[in-house]
């Protein structure tokens, strides 16, 4: 799965992650968001109950920077 990000405006260009990381601020001036929010199913939460912080960030965070 790869988000895209659009800006809070809605002028500039729909951008993916990595776009975004270089842009920071979008062309518009607004600030660039996910189009959509992943959700976890109940045994993915029930499974990251036992991980380490770095384990349980890289699982949190991976599904917006994508692939």
């Amino acid at each position: 799965m790869s988000i895209r990000y659009v800006s809070t405006r809605g002028q500039a260009p729909e951008l993916n992650f990595e776009d975004v990381l270089l842009a920071g601020l979008a062309s518009d001036g607004g600030l660039y968001v996910p189009t959509e929010l992943p959700t976890f199913s109940r045994e993915q939460l029930i499974a990251m109950q036992g991980m380490s912080y770095p384990d349980l960030a890289y699982e949190i965070v991976s599904p917006f920077v994508g692939d």
